[in-house]
């Protein structure tokens, strides 16, 4: 008679197995199913093409995320079809972020790092395969533009990608160049050739440029002329600025003896007047005390 199973070992052996796939589990994902998640949606305005779920979410190159599912949508408003993107980012990624102020709520502290300016851009993995992920960035001077149309997850603000910006502005440069009219441009430069040749080939414009011609020879020839009397000329006004010094230096000799002779001259006369003006003080005074003398005459 074979002898009955213990109930004690096999729950200890179905324990033990839990615990281990437990552990296996753990090691295997390095505790991710442990670590503390927030979910959200973006709106891009663009084509997701490239991008799949499982893509990276990051932050200055550090991974601190991915993408868990990416649908389709039509907006009830302007009627066009949207594609959100669900992200699932690991607190312990961005810990500082996600703790900032210690927000009484997630969705406060979500609007508060948009308001900071926090937002969500598709970038290139690889240019080759065309594959996408998404980068959280600061953007401040970028408009928050947000759908509302998920109640569900908190809404994360989009903006343009730098590849998207470029194929537009590249998009409205050849739209650019498709509407110059080209065959109008054409005829224009066609018809003033022709105006330009004819007026080459006038009469008038040809009397011109022998006129022009021969006012250049006679410049020429003037300028000869001056360039074969220049040395000649040099040599006279070199004897002339000689001649000058001389004059100026005689000049300077002989203007100290005259300043001397003026001040002497200048003090007789002034002697003169002086001795003048007491005699006519002295005629007025005596006038003064006998007027009959003009008619008498002096005693």
């Amino acid at each position: 008679m074979s002898k009955q199973a213990n109930p004690s070992v096999i729950g200890a052996f179905v324990i033990g197995a839990l615990l281990l796939t437990i552990l296996g589990l753990t090691a295997f994902s390095s505790g991710q199913w442990l670590a503390k998640k927030s979910q959200f949606v973006i709106y891009f305005n663009e084509s997701v093409n490239g991008l799949s779920v499982g893509a990276l979410v990051k932050m200055q190159g550090v991974p601190i995320g991915k993408v868990i599912d990416i649908q389709v949508q039509l907006d009830p408003n302007s009627q066009r079809i949207l594609t959100p993107v669900f992200i699932e980012i690991e607190h312990e990624k961005c810990a500082q972020f996600m703790a900032i102020g210690e927000l009484d709520s997630q969705q406060a502290l979500m609007t508060k790092l948009m308001a900071d300016g926090l937002r969500m851009q598709l970038q290139y993995t690889s240019l080759v395969t065309g594959q996408l992920y998404v980068e959280a960035l600061l953007r401040p001077e970028s408009p928050i533009k947000l759908t509302h149309l998920n109640t569900d997850f908190i809404e994360l603000a989009g903006v343009t990608s730098s590849s998207q910006e470029v194929q537009k502005n590249v998009t409205e440069a050849i739209r650019g160049i498709q509407n110059i009219p080209f065959e109008t441009l054409s005829t224009e430069v066609i018809l003033t050739l022709q105006q330009i040749n004819q007026l080459i080939s006038s009469k008038e414009m040809q009397q011109s440029m022998g006129s022009l011609a021969n006012a250049l020879q006679s410049a020429e020839n003037i300028l000869r002329k001056v360039d074969n009397k220049s040395e000649k000329i040099t040599t006279e006004l070199q004897g002339t600025l000689h001649y000058s010094h001389r004059v100026m230096k005689k000049l300077d000799g002989a203007a100290e003896p005259l300043l001397d002779e003026l001040p002497e001259n200048l003090n007789t006369t002034l002697e003169e007047i002086r001795r003048s003006a007491k005699s006519i003080r002295l005629l007025a005074d005596y006038l003064e005390q006998h007027p009959e003398s003009l008619v008498r005459g002096k005693r």
